[in-house]
């Protein structure tokens, strides 16, 4: 009995690491393009803001500073 749950659990483990190893270049990429997806979206909206304070005047300027 002990040794069939060992044999079992030694068999999905295995699958497991395989398949991490098997998808690793594409957990990779995906990790990727999420990140620059993310950081691209940042940084058009700091784009957008600055832009916004800009035209702005000086007393709307605070406010959307929040200050």
């Amino acid at each position: 009995m002990v040794q069939a749950i060992l044999v079992w659990s030694g068999a999905v483990l295995g699958l497991g690491l395989l398949l991490v190893m098997a998808l690793g270049p594409v957990i990779v990429e995906v990790d990727t393009w999420w990140h620059e997806r993310r950081h691209n979206r940042r940084a058009r909206e700091a784009r957008a803001k600055k832009a916004a304070m800009a035209a702005a005047p000086a007393a709307a300027r605070r406010e959307l500073a929040g200050v």
